[in-house]
């Protein structure tokens, strides 16, 4: 997930960032209301140009209206779409998907992991995957309209929260706080009544395994099997998670650096992962990115802190911290250029948080790593990687939206103390990030709308498989046995740490869970991680 991010990775390395999205990851008081589904039968025929699927993979886009606040059934409606490609041969059900976000365009998600997939899959499911709503083709979130009226390419993310909650209301009267989970689930289901499917299964990645727990606990009765892939922690929805992702994604960088400096016969950039992290840090310093790009013990004293620590930080070092709205919103701007907006002005570093996803993208962010290295003014193949990362508009809002309107984790402004002094004493960047989003800067004074759904697996027939490595950076190991916890499912614990584990080339977790679809039995419950091709 984004902030998270959710991206996954493809079984080889060159086509590893192909699929990586944005990494981790209902109106208030929808209750018990039911989905109100369009008529049966949706009418699908080719998908938008701008998807640039593949069209030899047999995609086709069909759109269905869905209510827009599901506690006015009849009131205003909103346009969904959905993708489909049809099973091979001897068709046993449909399988949704959702590969994470909050705020991950899903439509060509199916095309474009057609390599990786068990033949199996393709052979006997018809594959959906419904567009969330606030994206593209799925009554998009405008909240940055251009003169024209149309939505701009790329966010802002250094915009205040208050600032961006006001024009996406005003622009939308009413939408904005129908962008939850929630509702995301309602739509999806109204999908499936609209297609005459009495029962989907469904495969979720990263914040897509948030969502399949809230669609099995509001339509339980409606679900084959379920595989949940990378899970988030239910407990930590939202704050806590994002807080959690730092410690966890610099874990994932140091075995990162420590495999590129294994082959430094190979990529040359220190044969210890501290010298490649002083190599990489360098290059961030080079870039601009300044004290981000910190992940060492602090420094002896407060003269050795890096100088270029941003205004606002720098301010409040100085001068103090006086709690103003305008001080706040300045520091909430610092946490998201962090995770956002990296890649527009420090592509290192958007690529190095898409690379840390999956072991599959480390020879390539090595090779790219080294080039750059070598030769500061050769930076094309980092940037290729870091614009990997969507640039419109939509992804971002809706990334807001979601985990603003629904965050259950109390703000602790006391905790702004302890982060300004990891600052002063030049501190690594990721704890004191995670201290500026447990304080309740990431929203700021956006605050929530509703609350999360209560997660239970009473109404599976069948629970879920649940799949989660050890060291993942994206959504931390503890959410795996949280989620199993909360809908009764098994746990199949994977080595390593990467993001996204089915159909990833791990022949291991894929057999357990073709198991699992064939008879809804898991017959492991550990993994070993998937191997890696020799570095080039």
């Amino acid at each position: 997930m984004t902030h998270s991010g959710a991206g996954l990775r493809a079984t080889q390395p060159a086509k590893a960032f192909a699929v990586m999205g944005a990494a981790v990851f209902i109106a208030a008081g929808a209750g018990t209301a039911t989905s109100t589904a369009a008529p049966v039968g949706l009418k699908f025929d080719d998908c938008p140009s701008e998807l640039n699927i593949d069209p030899d993979s047999g995609t086709k886009c069909a759109t269905t209206s869905v209510p827009m606040d599901y506690r006015n059934p009849a009131g205003p409606k909103i346009e969904v779409t959905v993708s489909r490609i049809r099973a091979n041969d001897n068709r046993r059900g449909a399988m949704f998907v959702n590969p994470g976000g909050p705020g991950a365009d899903v439509l060509g998600y199916w095309a474009s992991r057609a390599e990786g997939l068990p033949a199996e899959i393709a052979d006997h499911y018809d594959r959906y995957a419904v567009q969330p709503r606030g994206l593209r083709w799925s009554t998009p979130l405008h909240c940055d309209a251009n003169p024209t009226g149309e939505q701009a390419g790329a966010p802002d993310v250094t915009a205040p929260r208050a600032s961006l909650r006001d024009r996406c209301a005003a622009n939308q009267p009413g939408y904005l706080d129908t962008i939850t989970t929630e509702n995301t689930a309602r739509d999806m289901d109204a999908v499936r009544a609209a297609l005459g499917l009495n029962r989907i299964s469904y495969w979720g990645l990263s914040y897509g395994t948030y969502l399949g727990a809230v669609y099995a606990s509001l339509f339980g009765e409606h679900v084959d099997k379920m595989i949940l892939d990378s899970n988030v922690d239910p407990e930590w929805v939202w704050t806590e998670l994002f807080a959690q992702q730092q410690s966890a994604r610099g874990d994932r960088y140091h075995d990162m650096f420590a495999w590129i400096g294994k082959h430094d016969n190979v990529y040359g950039l220190g044969n210890t992962a501290r010298a490649v992290q002083d190599a990489w840090q360098r290059m961030v310093e080079r870039e601009g990115g300044g004290w981000y790009a910190n992940l060492a013990t602090p420094p002896v004293s407060i003269a050795d802190r890096p100088t270029s620590l941003p205004e606002a930080l720098g301010d409040i070092v100085r001068t103090g911290f006086t709690g103003s709205r305008e001080q706040i919103e300045r520091i909430g701007n610092v946490v998201r250029t962090f995770t956002s907006g990296a890649s527009a002005t420090v592509p290192v570093l958007a690529a190095t948080g898409l690379a840390s996803y999956s072991r599959a993208s480390w020879p390539v962010f090595a090779a790219a790593l080294s080039k750059a290295v070598t030769d500061p003014g050769n930076t094309d193949a980092i940037r290729a990687i870091a614009d990997r990362l969507p640039l419109d508009a939509a992804n971002a809002h809706v990334l807001s939206a979601v985990t603003c309107n629904e965050n259950a984790i109390p703000a602790r402004p006391e905790m702004l103390g302890q982060a300004m002094t990891k600052f002063a004493s030049g501190g690594d960047s990721l704890d004191a990030r995670a201290d500026l989003v447990r304080a309740g800067m990431d929203c700021a004074s956006w605050k929530p709308v509703t609350k999360p759904v209560a997660l239970t697996g009473d109404k599976l027939e069948t629970p879920p498989i649940l799949l989660q490595s050890r060291r993942d950076g994206a959504t931390p190991y503890p959410g795996g046995p949280a989620m199993a916890a909360a809908l009764g499912g098994s746990l199949v614990t994977v080595g390593g740490g990467d993001h996204g584990l089915f159909a990833s080339g791990n022949d291991a977790v894929d057999d357990a869970v073709m198991t699992y679809l064939d008879s809804g039995v898991v017959p492991i419950s550990h993994a070993e991680e998937a191997p890696l091709p020799p570095p080039a």
